[in-house]
């Protein structure tokens, strides 16, 4: 004897209660007629709370006339297929989902209610947010790098071009100068950062470790940054204790240390100090460069080595730079067999910058 078929309306109801997908039933009006497990599961209401409510308990308030737009359809007896949407869940939290609705007929083929079937996509969402977010840095840095490099050569053509014109009394002919050759290596750094994260990219970046006097190293980044620092009238102190000396690429170490120096003056206010301070540190030599300007948000500490982030917290917001200097710094101090990091006390309470390197002790005599 073959075996009893099995009944279609509870081969169904047991489909339904093991899905995955939330299911379910509703009215024209909205009104839950059947709420599965899954649905549960998804929003945080049991069947017994949401079985007799409004589907708008599951509905944002800010989206509730994209409800009219679903019954709409379903009243003209059409499907709504993999819509994404948002619904709000008990707790308050809110969900992606797709969503996918189909009118319910009676047995005279009118058209009674909906049944919808609702599958999280969070994850999803999630995962091709991290898949678009290369592509979208490239973006930004492709339009701040362009932006970066108009600037300094507008300057560059403008006054080239009255200096051949000669439209430039004699008297503002050195200011001209001054002002093309200050913006000329503005590009040079902005092209050599550019280059420098390249080579750091595709592990070509290589340093030269030779013996060296960090004294004249901080002398040296002191005086090139000196004169920006004075235009802003800040004070730009050095405390370096005597003797004191490392294994270090010069060319890569005067790198670091101006990129922390022009860092700490670029967000230093007017009247502000920025201080270097280089002495033994246990068995190593220390670095510091500290500064009294805008500080940085606790939030923000653990993003500001990573390329092309420049921080929004703590009024350090700027739209100037590529958002490279403190990578590559992170980078070239590594190379040295050293560590960098940074302190703040926060929102306008300055910064502070550490430098490690491993210590060779007195320079020779």
């Amino acid at each position: 004897m073959l075996p009893a078929a099995p009944d279609a309306s509870g081969h169904l109801a047991a489909i339904i209660s093991s899905s995955d997908d939330a299911i379910v039933s509703k009215t024209l009006g909205g009104i839950v007629v059947t709420w599965n497990g899954a649905a549960e599961r998804l929003f945080g209401y049991s069947a017994d709370e949401a079985v007799g409510s409004h589907i708008s308990l599951i509905i944002p308030k800010d989206r509730l006339a994209e409800e009219n737009y679903v019954i709409g359809r379903i009243r003209a007896g059409l499907n709504v297929d993999h819509y994404e949407n948002v619904r709000q869940r008990k707790d308050g939290t809110f969900v992606d989902i797709s969503l996918t609705v189909s009118p319910i007929h009676a047995a005279d083929g009118t058209i009674v209610g909906a049944s919808k079937i609702a599958r999280d996509i969070g994850e999803q969402k999630e995962l091709q947010r991290i898949a678009e977010e290369p592509s979208r840095a490239k973006d930004h840095f492709l339009a701040t790098l362009s932006h970066e490099l108009r600037t300094p050569l507008n300057t560059v053509l403008g006054y080239v071009q009255m200096l051949q014109k000669g439209s430039l009394p004699a008297e503002q002919q050195a200011k001209a100068f001054d002002v093309i050759n200050r913006n000329a290596t503005a590009l040079g750094r902005l092209v050599d950062d550019v280059l420098d994260t390249s080579r750091i990219t595709t592990g070509k970046m290589r340093v030269d470790l030779q013996f060296c006097e960090l004294k004249r190293l901080v002398d040296e980044a002191g005086a090139s940054i000196r004169p920006a620092a004075e235009s802003k009238g800040l004070r730009l102190e050095t405390i370096i204790e005597p003797g004191l000396a490392s294994q270090c690429d010069t060319g890569r170490f005067g790198q670091v240390l101006w990129n922390l120096l022009s860092n700490a003056v670029k967000f230093t206010p007017p009247g502000g100090t920025v201080t270097v301070t280089a002495a033994r540190h246990e068995a190593n030599v220390s670095v510091v460069v500290e500064d009294t300007g805008a500080g940085i948000a606790a939030s923000d500490l653990p993003y500001v080595f990573q390329r092309f982030w420049q921080g929004a917290g703590a009024g350090r917001h700027t739209t100037t730079g590529l958002g490279l200097g403190l990578a590559l710094t992170r980078h070239l101090v590594e190379l040295h067999g050293g560590t960098v990091s940074v302190t703040s006390d926060g929102a306008g309470r300055g910064a502070r910058f550490e430098v490690i390197l491993p210590s060779h002790g007195l320079s020779p005599s």
